[in-house]
């Protein structure tokens, strides 16, 4: 929660004013004197409160604050008033609420973090009724409400390496930062102007968008110079709009969601999409000939769900035998298609390898946007644009693949990708 909106509109000022006297001011009643100055924090208190609560619901999310003392003082409206907001609508029925904890400490860059999980918050249906009742619709809630903007991210939070994870549910440990690497302090720097961009007034809207972050995997590993993993990811205090979903089908349930809310350069968006990304850059990094236009999960008799479930998991685990018994007859047909798969314990490329080179690629066509003036957003092997610029961001990232592998990695051709 960023607590840096508020009201907007005579609905939602309606809303916040409604709250104050049926629910905040009767529960407090006896309890504090009822002074006008208390009523005016009670009022600066609920409003970017409340915008928080609705966009975070609107966004299928839990809103999360730190709830301490020490930061509570800070809030608008201060901290008598911050907790007597929130103990009226808990008390109301009107508010959920999932306590935070301390973690442990963890090192970066040289100082010392305390890791806790934050307060969760999340409206009730019946806040959520009260809302339109109002006329303050989450379909057009950006209308009524304004949710601020984020602080730029502090410069030891837009890279985390990370150490290897014993199992598949082993908690992520962060491995403290040298502040003094240079090649760390080059990609916090890169990252610095990433977000200074795409954090820009007008650039991404219809989220909270608090910057990006680049998660780099197997940083206790012996040969670690920031070659694995290095994804993009939002910050923790935003919308994670990578994750969203619309609650449909598999396919696409992702891309709808962030079509029907997110907006760039004040347009609706589309995706760019880089088909079968680490299998062709799996290709390229092999020198092997490869087309990804020539559909490559349509095998006879299968469904192209399946082999591309199974490619992946393949890929994942580094093993042409992934996936059990089910998976035979799949894994039989594409280890033909390709034969590339059954060398995989053997090449000595895994799947955190093409995940940097896949995030290398994107770093390239995202700089080629940024150089037109173009917003974007990146998700995984795919960008964000607005939809009159599909075009362009399909032509960008096919020039930015093409390079990374003839120019960045100096290899004489690059493999075909599918970018559409």
């Amino acid at each position: 929660m960023l607590l840096a909106g508020d009201a907007k509109s005579p609905e939602a000022e309606a809303l916040v004013r409604s709250i104050i006297d049926i629910v905040i001011a009767p529960y407090m009643a006896g309890k504090v004197q009822a002074r006008p100055t208390m009523l005016v924090r009670y009022r600066e208190a609920l409003g970017p409160f409340l915008s928080d609560l609705l966009h975070g619901i609107r966004a299928g999310r839990w809103s999360k604050l730190r709830t301490n003392n020490s930061e509570i003082a800070s809030y608008p409206g201060r901290a008598t008033a911050f907790k007597a907001m929130r103990d009226s609508l808990k008390a109301s029925g009107l508010l959920e609420e999932l306590p935070g904890f301390f973690m442990d400490e963890e090192e970066r860059f040289g100082q010392t973090y305390k890791r806790a999980a934050m307060t969760s918050f999340r409206p009730t249906l019946q806040l959520v009724q009260m809302a339109e009742d109002h006329g303050v619709i989450l379909s057009n809630l950006s209308t009524h409400f304004a949710v601020g903007s984020a602080s730029p991210p502090a410069a030891c939070d837009v890279i985390e390496a990370r150490a290897r994870k014993e199992t598949k549910t082993s908690r992520a440990v962060q491995v403290p930062i040298d502040p003094a690497d240079p090649k760390a302090s080059a990609l916090v720097a890169s990252m610095e102007g990433l977000n200074a961009y795409l954090m820009a007034p007008g650039r991404i809207e219809g989220i909270v968008f608090a910057g990006l972050r680049r998660l780099y995997s197997h940083a206790d590993q012996p040969g670690f110079k920031w070659q694995w993993g290095g994804r993009f990811h939002s910050m923790p205090k935003g919308d994670a709009y990578e994750t969203m979903s619309d609650g449909g089908d598999e396919g696409g349930r992702g891309r709808r969601a962030r079509a029907a809310i997110l907006r760039i350069d004040g347009e609706e968006v589309e995706e760019v999409d880089l088909s079968a990304a680490h299998l062709t850059i799996l290709h390229g990094l092999l020198n092997l000939p490869f087309d990804a236009n020539e559909a490559p999960y349509a095998l006879p008799d299968l469904d192209p769900k399946e082999v591309k479930r199974w490619v992946m998991i393949a890929l994942g685990a580094s093993d042409p035998n992934a996936g059990g018994p089910r998976c035979s007859k799949v894994r039989q047909a594409a280890s033909k298609r390709f034969p590339v798969l059954e060398g995989l314990a053997a090449c000595g490329i895994n799947t955190h390898d093409l995940q940097y080179h896949e995030a290398e690629i994107m770093m390239m066509a995202m700089t080629k946007l940024q150089a037109q003036g173009i917003g974007f957003l990146p998700v995984h092997d795919a960008l964000i644009v607005p939809k009159s610029k599909h075009g362009v961001g399909v032509e960008v990232l096919g020039k930015a693949f093409e390079q990374y592998f003839t120019e960045r990695l100096g290899m004489a051709s690059a493999p075909v990708p599918k970018v559409h």
